[in-house]
């Protein structure tokens, strides 16, 4: 019986051995559990001996019994007093075998609020191709100050503070949010302190905690048509019904709110530079916005994204700041949401960003930052700190609007030259993207797709839109430097002919 047993192994284990192996006995080890786990070998089927096993596969007896033991241990086996050792009998019936009695999809596991997320479509910057030429959302890395930022990391370390290797305080590092309340009172026209500022992971957190903290199941939230895909994505998250509100030249109309978003309870705009079409919000819309909120009484998501990078004239001061100023004035301030990343300034692999809360939020947004990952790294946060407030940051911001305003007048060129018959192409004020419209009016989807394979990554315009029937490419070109975008300007004409 024992050698008929030691037989059944045989054909289907074979010891490896090699010094980049794991030891006999783990293989053998898991190659009986996995035969109990498959239903080669059956409940109550009994095993061979020890002596007998390690003879049939040229094993020493130590390296079967210590198998043999470990799976006992562990209940795959169980011994029996002068028998021998017999797989356990309590083993499911089902066990190894492919059982289908109408088990459903496991995709309709997902709730309702994560069905509509899921087909809400992806955040393209999460998941653009590496290196891809006018994938969104890149800036150029290989301009980043990398020596500064690694003798910062250096001397941070050698400091030895142990607070760093410690659970830290969800609301962020107090020498960031100093730095950050400064940096932002002089570039942005923020009106804040540290104590209004929380630190998160990367502007996407920053928009899921809008949706959490303020938003029940059926609130009504105005976004921007066409707009940033990952605050629709927050939105549907949460459960909120989406009220599109159509852009134009100058960015959202808030004369459009009270027909399109009435009741709404949060209001989400890009008003310094408009995504994805690139527009300003001017003083006189920005005052009505701001009285509207008071009057309807809803709250302003701020999307400050990629406010350093304005090409004509200064960067235009916050609409949190305006709120503030009108508020010293004997208006109602503490509506707007400030919402900042580092990702588009820096390197999105920082995942770092930032809320500017009106104080009376504060505490609640604080609670639900913890609950939702505790707290951030600590020592990114500790050298970010020391590079704003040495000047790195605004000195990187000054450099790379020079180098951006190059590679734009480079893409725009080589785009006339090649495409100027396709696509129709404006210079844009700010950010680091094109909008190019198609001047026959083509499926932009299918446009997209014929790029992608030939090795480019433009957007879809429609991937933005939410009602509207728009149709372009959207083309970044910060990451890139003007000989390599003008090749990638004939590749894009040759892919769309």
């Amino acid at each position: 019986m024992a050698r008929r047993a030691a037989g059944h192994f045989i054909g289907w284990f074979r010891p490896l051995r090699g010094e980049d192996q794991p030891s006999l006995q783990e293989q053998l080890y898991r190659a009986i559990r996995a035969g109990v786990l498959d239903g080669r070998l059956r409940p109550a089927e009994r095993l061979p001996s020890s002596r007998a096993l390690a003879e049939d596969l040229g094993l020493s007896r130590n390296t079967v019994t210590g198998a043999y033991d470990r799976l006992v241990a562990e209940g795959y086996l169980a011994a029996r007093p002068a028998s021998g050792l017999f797989v356990a009998e309590d083993m499911p019936e089902s066990l190894g075998r492919s059982v289908d009695h109408g088990r459903r999809d496991r995709a309709s596991s997902f709730s309702r609020r994560g069905q509509r997320l899921i087909g809400a479509g992806s955040n393209r910057e999460a998941e653009a191709p590496a290196g891809r030429i006018f994938a969104i959302g890149l800036p150029a890395l290989d301009e980043f100050p990398l020596e500064a930022w690694r003798r910062i990391t250096n001397r941070r370390l050698r400091r030895s503070e142990r607070g760093l290797l410690a659970h830290g305080d969800p609301q962020g590092l107090l020498e960031l949010r100093q730095a950050l309340a400064d940096y932002l009172r002089e570039a942005r026209g923020l009106r804040c302190g540290p104590e209004q500022i929380l630190v998160v992971s990367g502007a996407q957190q920053a928009l899921d905690l809008v949706g959490r903290v303020l938003l029940d199941p059926g609130d009504l939230a105005a976004l921007e048509d066409p707009g940033y895909v990952g605050i629709r994505q927050a939105m549907l998250a949460v459960g909120a019904r989406l009220a599109p509100v159509p852009v134009d030249a100058q960015g959202l109309d808030p004369v459009l709110l009270p027909k399109l978003a009435k009741g709404a309870k949060l209001v989400a705009v890009t008003p310094s530079h408009q995504f994805p079409l690139g527009g300003t919000l001017p003083l006189p819309r920005r005052l009505a916005l701001l009285a509207q909120a008071r009057a309807e009484d809803f709250l302003i998501l701020e999307d400050d994204y990629d406010c350093e990078y304005r090409y004509a004239g200064p960067p235009l001061p916050a609409l949190q700041g305006l709120e503030q100023a009108t508020a010293e004035a004997g208006g109602d301030n503490g509506r707007v949401i400030h919402v900042g990343t580092f990702s588009k300034v820096l390197f999105p692999g920082l995942r770092l960003g930032y809320l500017v809360l009106p104080p009376a939020l504060l505490d609640g947004f604080r609670r639900v930052k913890a609950i939702a990952d505790g707290h951030n790294a600590a020592l990114p946060q500790a050298v970010l700190a020391d590079f704003i407030s040495e000047g790195h940051l605004a000195q990187h911001a000054r450099r790379m609007r020079k180098l951006y305003r190059q590679r734009q007048q480079a893409l725009l060129a080589a785009l006339q030259e090649s495409c100027g018959d396709i696509l129709s192409v404006q210079p844009a004020e700010a950010g680091l993207h094109l909008v190019a419209h198609f001047k026959d009016g083509r499926d932009d989807s299918l446009a997209a797709a014929a790029c992608q394979a030939a090795g480019l990554a433009p957007s879809p315009l429609s991937r933005y839109c939410i009602q509207r029937k728009m149709s372009g490419l959207l083309l970044s070109y910060a990451a890139w430097p003007p000989e390599e975008l003008t090749a990638a300007a004939g590749r894009l004409a040759a892919a769309l002919r």
